[in-house]
């Protein structure tokens, strides 16, 4: 579990990438100031690659939010997985309560004090279902991107066209013949924008959804591999536990017959007999002491011998 901080990994190559884009866009200002701000007759191209850059910014906001939140979740895994290791009784020892893992061992315990039947494949689809609609947002606006820049490129050409349509009219116009420019190059910008903001959002966003299925399979397997054991109680399990417990009364039972195999019996028996043998002579001599003590006491006190 200590290499499983791939958030981290994640959030170190976003900013790199991040840093790379303002150094390349800085560098190339001049250009980028020429294709986005010349020739703009209008404000359609503001409009259009602002909408673009707005979402791609709540995409990255929310993204970035997620990828803290999951790099908590591996924190809270790598504690968990460190108290199965070390058998300690409190198995959230270290986890924060708000965690993945957290919710499902106080689940499983729930269910397990209700004397319920745990569906292991329920729980995980109702987790991966939860995890999903975190990542809405960045799905939609991953999705609509490219028509972002296809639907800049469409109205910048209706424009171009309306441009045109101005220069047919009109033997020398040279608004006709700016709007066509203004129309051609709104297209390049728009199309340019969406494109980048497309190719950004795709590739961290395909990482994030990798980071999230490696912590929803981990989790599911320590659930199947450690947790289900502790808390399912099946018919299988009790008999399971029965026939170890008899495995165990078993080899209890062996042992004791082989200790008690272990015992010379016949000398058991010859000190049985040589201590009551002693017990029988003891008594025999009180018994005669007792009759020599009577005789005196009746020569002593004169009395009948009978």
């Amino acid at each position: 579990m200590q290499g499983l901080r791939q958030s981290r990994n994640i959030l170190i190559q976003l900013t790199i990438a991040t840093l790379l884009v303002l150094i390349l866009g800085t560098y190339f200002s001049d250009l980028l100031r020429m294709i986005y701000f010349s020739n703009q007759q209008t404000t359609a191209g503001y409009a259009i690659n602002g909408l673009i850059v707005a979402l791609f910014l709540l995409a990255l906001i929310r993204m970035v939010v997620l990828l803290i939140s999951y790099d908590r979740e591996e924190q809270a895994l790598s504690h968990f997985q460190t108290n199965l290791n070390q058998n300690r009784q409190d198995l959230l020892e270290f986890v924060s309560p708000s965690s993945m893992i957290a919710i499902r061992v106080e689940m499983l315990e729930s269910m397990r004090q209700q004397r319920t039947e745990i569906h292991h494949q329920a729980l995980a689809a109702t987790l991966v279902a939860h995890e999903s609609t975190r990542t809405a947002l960045i799905r939609f606006i991953h999705n609509i991107m490219i028509l972002c820049g296809v639907l800049g490129t469409i109205i910048s050409l209706s424009i171009a066209l309306l441009g045109a349509s101005t220069l047919l009219e009109q033997a020398v116009s040279s608004t006709g013949m700016g709007m066509v420019i203004h129309g051609m190059s709104t297209a390049l910008s728009t199309t340019m924008t969406a494109v980048i903001c497309y190719l950004f959002i795709t590739y961290f966003f395909s990482a994030l959804q990798n980071l999230q299925t490696r912590i929803l399979g981990r989790i599911e397997q320590l659930t199947t591999t450690r947790l289900m054991p502790l808390y399912q109680v099946t018919e299988e399990a009790i008999t399971g536990h029965a026939l170890d417990l008899v495995r165990e009364a078993h080899l209890l039972v062996q042992s004791l017959n082989e200790k008690v195999n272990a015992f010379d019996l016949q000398s058991i028996n010859e000190s049985i007999e040589k201590t009551a043998a002693q017990g029988r002579l003891q008594h025999e001599e009180m018994l005669g002491q007792l009759r020599v003590l009577s005789a005196l006491l009746k020569d002593g006190f004169r009395l009948p011998k009978d």
